[in-house]
């Protein structure tokens, strides 16, 4: 019944967007082409990683309907058995967006994606997403829910939501402030509890002609009691109006919590022992310690 329903949905969008996409080729103002890769390195959490992500993106505008879809192919990506074992394989992703414009006032759209790799990776995420714009106020959402299958030493399920609320105020032409709300959740199937993680994030951003710079400040807990306090700055560019670079470093310090209580079927190894609520994806010797969490990203995009 689950398969059916499934095929079904993917039924609907086929036809929607196919659909969209007559409606677009009519009206659109023309067609955008954009390629990029993208590079992230990441410390601290989990083994130290490097993955590498070239992509290729599509799309139509009209007045008030955007469409886009893009293919990633993901090199080194990480994945885990939420006990403390960490391996690497590769990814091919397909992804459909769209975004309806109204009155200039208000933005809503969605997408889905499917994603298949190594060791019988597989991934369907849909989102959903909304922003509303008041004067010099802007207020977005964002909405994800993955569901992803692989296999590890033994097969391996995960679900994972996340949402993302913000509020941005652009005090003049050069200056914005930022307020966001983060919320994680993930679930193993191999573990018997979900782990969150709460993140509230206040920034700036400073507009110098075709340059802006960005810089934050965020504070959170997580399910396993950690207190998480971190930074970010990032410097995005265009040249010509054709090629955008972006570069983003960010640095949190998980500050552990005074006692870590030890229980069955919490996360703590292959004894199957540890925290209950602790993040999946933290290296087993981590547990119970304080530790810095460290990543760096590279992104080039070049539209025509």
């Amino acid at each position: 019944m689950k398969t059916l329903l499934n095929k079904n949905v993917i039924f609907i969008l086929i036809i929607f967007y196919l659909i969209v996409i007559h409606i677009t080729l009519v009206h659109s103002k023309g067609l955008e082409a954009t390629i990029g890769f993208k590079s992230k390195y990441t410390s601290g959490i989990s083994d130290s990683n490097i993955v590498y992500k070239p992509y290729g993106k599509i799309g139509y505008d009209i007045d008030f309907l955007e469409i886009n879809i893009t293919g990633t192919y993901t090199i080194h990506q990480q994945i885990t058995d939420g006990l403390g074992n960490f391996a690497e394989i590769n990814t091919s992703q397909i992804l459909i967006q769209s975004l309806i414009n109204i009155a200039d006032v208000f933005e809503v759209g969605g997408g889905y994606s499917l994603t298949k790799g190594d060791r019988s990776y597989n991934s369907s995420m849909y989102k959903i997403n909304g922003c509303l714009y008041i004067g010099d106020i802007t207020l977005d959402m964002d909405y994800s829910n993955e569901h992803i299958e692989y296999y590890f030493t033994t097969d391996v399920e995960s679900k994972s939501k996340t949402f993302i609320g913000s509020l941005d105020y652009d005090a003049n032409d050069s200056l914005g402030y930022e307020l966001e709300y983060h919320y994680l959740s993930n679930n193993f199937s191999n573990l018997d509890y979900t782990y969150t993680k709460n993140i509230i994030r206040t920034g700036l951003s400073l507009y110098r002609d075709t340059t802006i710079y960005m810089a934050g400040i965020n504070v959170g807990k997580d399910s396993g009691d950690y207190m998480i306090y971190g930074s970010d700055l990032a410097v995005s560019k265009k040249i010509y109006q054709k090629l955008k670079i972006m570069i983003l470093y960010a640095l949190d310090y998980y500050n552990a919590p005074t006692v870590v209580t030890v229980s069955g079927g919490g996360h703590g190894g292959n004894n199957n022992a540890g925290h209950k609520g602790m993040n999946p994806y933290l290296r087993s010797n981590l547990i119970g310690k304080s530790f810095f969490s460290h990543s760096l990203s590279v992104s080039f995009s070049y539209s025509f």
